[in-house]
């Protein structure tokens, strides 16, 4: 049970946390944790395309001479950062078999004089986790295999070939590849290059070269010709690479290369992951709503931020309209998730009800929801798997749809709910594409439903089912190694701190969410949960994140504070408020029963 003493520290950590968070507000409104977040792979992506940069002033010393203080910086930064195993992964998180291929590549290309030790540890590492076919995502094993023929580990006219005459049929390509299009458009024009189509196809490969290079050169223009793409260092590495192969553009691949350059780490070299200005931010600021700082002052410059990164132009290569919100700057590329996180924390800042971004945004979300009621990432109707439908971004826009106003009888939640109760698995729980095991997407959907009235309905009463049944006898809760297919990928699901506990993040949605769905404040399952957050807070009133953010989808992780301290502060604050005798602080659960959407 939750005693006085518990009580106590649980208003003590929301305090703590609330001003720990606004302690890492910047001058822009932007919620930003700090910290490292070099990434050997991004560095591996961006010393390869460096080396093929189509350049031809530049040429030495993009193939990694020792004049090229760039290349020079970030292998040395590899090298210092290869792990006792051979292998590589961002910090906090356990090594990982596409980190560790992309770096033994970048190194086999640009160092391999001064890294053949290194080179050989990471060969061996690789080939102990099964190799590039043990990649749980198909797409990251044929990008693995392509680093490794283009490094000399292979041969590229084995390769096998992209069909970029896809290209020219357009709904089926964006459904198809959705964000990656633009990646699919540059990497198959490199291979049009080098290889000549077979005979049935020769007809239509002019066109679809040019209908190539014009969703690259659209995807370029519209981030105004700068030669980065979503402030991305991942994404700006692939499409530089694919370009600069194809010898088309130059231009573009021009412009690439600086702007790779420009964004290296300039004293301890290599690149970062790309920033989250949006999503820091919008993780805190629903914390600090939950928490009671809607009148707060100093949200008045995050809330202006949201508004100047909203996208006013359509991303034309994905059909897609203006309205949305990205992870980051004012040329992220479309992400429902952040356009449903954003849109909901401008309603329920003072005056929100009328606030015309918003509601632009909530237009955005109505016209992308896909036909069978889901949303997917960026593209209508996106095709299942890779950035196709997923339960947590749906249950996520309902949630917006909800706050807007809207109806749990509104057509557009009534489909997305009908759709969330068939995808639902046996064991009442749900995947999130952004995040690792069952807890986040169960946690959110258990939430929209309880927002919508039907918390007690079959789907939530399977999806609450689910959460305490998977709560860890210390009150957290983790994801199972067999729930987590980058475990046959060379990494496991062990926390940050290698611990094999749970996981701030996780035990946050789930406490989060059982309040949400009624829970008794004061009983067991909350308290257990309650008392392991405050005990993992740190003397700063943050907390540390665990690698169960997901960059590439189960092969690529990260572990971020601004995440994990934003949900931690918002479960907190919800219990606060519900001790205090205001059990709906944010939303009040309806029991309603669930008529209709199973």
């Amino acid at each position: 049970m939750l005693s006085p003493r518990l009580a106590g520290r649980i208003r003590e950590s929301v305090d703590a946390g609330c001003e720990a968070l606004f302690a890492r507000q910047r001058a822009d409104g932007v919620f930003d944790p700090g910290g490292s977040r070099f990434s050997p792979a991004n560095t591996a992506a961006a010393l390869i395309a460096l080396h093929h940069a189509d350049d031809a002033q530049e040429r030495g010393r993009e193939k990694g001479t020792a004049h090229d203080g760039v290349v020079g910086a970030a292998v040395a930064r590899l090298l210092k950062s290869q792990r006792p195993d051979g292998g590589w992964a961002m910090a906090g998180v356990p090594t990982e078999l596409l980190a560790t291929a992309a770096a033994t590549a970048a190194l086999r290309l640009t160092a391999l004089g001064r890294a053949q030790s290194a080179i050989r540890a990471g060969e061996g590492l690789v080939k102990r986790l099964g190799g590039a076919q043990a990649l749980p995502e198909p797409t990251m094993t044929g990008l693995v295999r392509q680093f490794d023929a283009l490094s000399g580990a292979g041969d590229v006219a084995s390769l096998p070939r992209l069909p970029l005459e896809l290209i020219l049929l357009r709904g089926p390509a964006r459904r198809m590849l959705s964000l990656r299009l633009p990646i699919f458009a540059s990497m198959a024009l490199a291979q049009s290059a080098h290889r000549p189509p077979p005979p049935l196809l020769a007809p239509f490969h002019g066109r679809a070269r040019r209908e190539a290079l014009r969703v690259v050169r659209d995807a370029y223009e519209r981030e105004g010709t700068t030669g980065e793409f979503s402030t991305d260092p991942w994404l700006t590495s692939l499409i530089s690479l694919g370009i600069a192969r194809s010898g088309l553009a130059p231009d573009i691949s021009r412009a690439s290369a600086r702007r790779l350059r420009a964004m290296a780490q300039p004293c301890e070299g290599g690149w970062d992951l790309m920033p989250l200005d949006v999503t820091w931010s919008t993780f805190a600021t629903s914390a600090l709503l939950e928490a009671g700082h809607a009148e707060d002052p100093r949200l008045e410059a995050t809330r202006a931020m949201f508004r100047e990164r909203q996208q006013n132009e359509p991303f034309a290569a994905l059909g897609c309209p203006p309205g949305y919100w990205g992870f980051s700057s004012a040329h992220s590329w479309p992400m429902a998730l952040e356009t449903a996180e954003v849109g909901s924390a401008l309603m329920r800042m003072p005056g929100g009800a009328g606030d015309v971004h918003a509601r632009r945004g909530v237009e955005w979300l109505t016209a992308m929801q896909d036909p069978s009621g889901s949303w997917s990432l960026a593209v209508r109707g996106s095709k299942p798997g890779g950035f196709g439908p997923c339960p947590h971004m749906t249950a996520k826009a309902v949630r917006t749809l909800l706050d807007q106003g809207a109806s749990p009888q509104d057509r557009r939640v009534v489909r997305a709910l009908r759709w969330l109760s068939r995808v639902q698995l046996p064991d009442g729980s749900y995947e999130a594409m952004w995040y690792r095991g069952r807890t986040a997407g169960t946690s959110v959907v258990l939430e929209t439903f309880s927002r919508a009235g039907l918390g007690d309905g079959p789907t939530g009463r399977r999806a609450r089912e689910r959460l305490l049944n998977t709560q860890s006898e210390d009150g957290s809760w983790a994801t199972p190694d067999e729930e987590d297919p980058a475990t046959a990928a060379g990494a496991d699901s062990r926390d940050a701190a290698g611990t094999g506990s749970g996981t701030v993040e996780e035990t946050a949605w789930a406490l989060h969410a059982l309040l949400a769905a009624g829970a008794d404040p004061h009983g067991e399952p909350v308290a257990a949960a309650a008392r392991r957050l405050t005990d993992w807070q740190r003397t700063d009133g943050s907390w540390q994140g665990a690698p169960v953010n997901e960059y590439v989808r189960h092969c690529s992780r990260y572990a971020d504070d601004g995440i994990a301290s934003g949900l931690a502060l918002r479960s907190l604050a919800r219990l606060r408020a519900a001790l205090d005798g205001d059990p709906g602080h944010e939303h009040a659960p309806d029991r309603t029963k669930e008529a209709g959407t199973a």
